[in-house]
C-alpha cells in the first residue's frame, strides 16, 4: 500500500470518532492532498455518524499525531515548511492552520489551542472565524501594491531598451520623463521583458575580410575529430594584474562616505603586472615563461627554445607532426628569426585567424586563472610571479583535455555563424 494511503488509514483511525463539524474541517485539507482520503471517508461514513461523541482537549491529541504523520509525507511537506515559532508575522501553515479549527470544534479554549498547535494566541483568533466564513484554510488574494507603469509605460520602456542596449535604467527615465517611476521599477519591467542586466563582453568588430578568413580556418579543419586537437599544443601570452590592477572592486558604505579614505581603494601610480607565455594540450599544461618588457622576435625564440620544445618532447615525444596553434601576430610570430626556429626544428603552425581569440581555448584557460587568483592578491611583483606559477600548476589534465577537445564545436560555430564570432 503506498504510503499515502497508509497516512490515510491511519487517520481516519482516529477521525470515525469525531464529529460531522470536525471532519468536514479535516477533510478539506487532506482532500487537496490525495483522493484515497475522500474514498475511504464515504466508505466509513456511514460507521463514522454512529460515533458523534466530542472529544476532550486530552481525547483529541491524536488529530494532532496525525498532523504530524501527514508532515512527514512528501507531496506534503510544503504544506507544513512553516515552523511554529517562526516570528509573530510568519504564516502558519495549513496543517495547523487546520489544527486551530478542528480543536476549536472539539471545544478547547483559545490559550489551549495555541500553546497545543504553537501558535499566537492572535492567529488562533483570526482563523476560527475565518474557517466559519470562507470554509478554506488558504490564504486571502493579496492585491499588493499598485503597479506605478501602465501597458504603454512598459511597452515604451522595453521599446527604447531594445534600441539601445546599453541605456541604463537611470538612462531610461530621463528620455522618457518618468519622473514618478523609479530606476528599480524600470529593471524589474526590463527584468520582465527578459532583457537582463549584465556585463558587455569587449568585443573587435569583424569585418567581412576577416570574417572570411575566420570561416576559411573553420572549413579548413572541419574534418579534424577530437582526437586530432588532442595532437595540438596551444599557446599565447598574457599579462596578469596584481592587487589593484583592474576591474571593478566593490564595497559597502554608509550614504555620503564616498570619499572616506576608509571605504577607498588606494590607486597606485605603477600597479604591478606580470607578462607570462604560456601552453598546453589535452595531455596537460606545458611549461610557463615569465618575462619583463615587450616580447619582441629574439626572445619569443628563446621562449620557444626553452618551454614550448620541451613541452613537445615530454608531450609528444613520438609524434611525427608538431602541430602547433598561436595568434596570428606578424610583427613578432612571423619575424624572420621566429620563422627559422620553427622551420628548423619541425613545428608546423596552424594558420589562425586574426582577431580570433574564441578560437584559441588557451584564452579560457587564462580567463580561469585569473579567477583564481581573485581571491588571493598579490602586493609585490614576487607574490604574483608566485601566484601566477603556483595557479598555473594547479591547473588539471581534465581541463585541458575539455578545453582541447572543444576545438570541434568552436569550428562548427563559425560555419554555422559564417564567420562570426562564437560562444566561446
Amino acid at each position: 500500500m503506498p504510503r499515502m494511503q497508509c497516512v490515510a488509514h491511519e487517520s481516519l483511525s482516529h477521525l470515525l470518532l469525531c464529529s460531522c463539524a470536525v471532519r468536514c474541517a479535516w477533510l478539506r485539507l487532506l482532500s487537496a492532498s490525495t483522493g484515497v482520503v475522500q474514498a475511504v471517508w464515504s466508505a466509513n461514513d456511514s460507521e463514522a455518524s454512529r460515533s458523534s461523541s466530542p472529544l476532550s482537549v486530552v481525547q483529541a491529541s491524536p488529530l494532532l499525531h496525525i498532523l504530524n504523520c501527514c508532515s512527514r509525507v512528501s507531496s506534503l511537506r510544503a504544506l507544513s515548511a512553516v515552523p511554529s515559532h517562526a516570528g509573530s508575522h510568519a504564516r502558519l501553515s495549513l496543517l495547523r492552520r487546520a489544527a486551530i479549527v478542528i480543536l476549536d470544534k472539539q471545544g478547547a479554549t483559545r490559550g489551549e489551542i495555541a500553546q497545543q498547535v504553537g501558535a499566537s494566541a492572535p492567529s488562533v483568533r483570526h482563523w476560527v472565524p475565518h474557517d466559519e466564513e470562507k470554509e478554506e484554510f488558504a490564504d486571502e488574494h493579496r492585491s499588493g501594491r499598485p503597479r506605478s507603469t501602465d501597458e504603454a509605460m512598459d511597452t515604451a520602456i522595453v521599446g527604447e531598451s531594445y534600441n539601445d542596449h546599453f541605456a541604463t535604467p537611470r538612462t531610461l527615465k530621463r528620455r522618457l520623463e518618468l519622473e514618478d517611476v523609479s530606476t528599480r521599477t524600470i529593471a524589474r519591467r526590463l527584468d520582465e521583458a527578459g532583457l537582463h542586466g549584465r556585463v558587455a563582453r569587449h568585443t573587435f568588430r569583424l569585418t567581412d575580410d576577416h570574417k572570411r578568413q575566420r570561416l576559411s580556418f573553420a572549413e579548413g579543419y572541419q574534418r579534424w575529430t577530437e582526437d586530432d586537437w588532442c595532437r595540438v599544443i596551444f599557446s599565447d601570452e598574457k599579462t596578469f594584474p596584481g592587487e589593484g590592477g583592474g576591474g571593478r572592486i566593490w564595497v559597502r558604505r554608509p550614504v555620503d562616505e564616498a570619499s572616506n579614505p576608509d571605504y577607498s581603494v588606494p590607486e597606485k601610480s605603477h600597479p604591478i603586472a606580470q607578462p607570462a607565455w604560456g601552453c598546453f594540450s589535452a595531455q596537460g599544461p606545458g611549461y610557463m615563461a615569465m618575462f619583463d618588457g615587450s616580447l619582441d622576435g629574439p626572445r619569443l625564440r628563446n621562449i620557444l627554445r626553452e618551454y614550448l620544445l620541451p613541452t613537445f618532447n615530454e608531450q609528444f615525444p613520438d609524434a611525427p607532426t608538431r602541430w602547433f596553434l598561436w595568434d596570428n601576430d606578424p610583427g613578432r610570430h612571423m619575424s624572420r628569426i621566429v620563422k627559422q626556429f620553427i622551420h628548423n626544428n619541425g613545428i608546423t603552425c596552424l594558420e589562425f585567424p586574426p582577431y580570433s581569440p574564441d578560437l584559441n581555448p588557451i584564452e579560457n584557460l587564462w580567463a580561469d586563472m585569473v579567477k583564481r587568483m581573485e581571491s588571493k592578491p598579490a602586493r609585490t611583483s614576487e607574490q604574483l610571479e608566485a601566484l601566477v606559477q603556483q595557479t598555473w600548476a594547479e591547473t588539471t589534465t581534465e581541463q585541458c583535455s575539455k578545453l582541447a577537445r572543444s576545438m570541434t564545436h568552436r569550428i562548427a560555430q563559425v560555419i554555422e555563424r559564417g564567420g562570426a564570432y562564437t560562444d566561446y
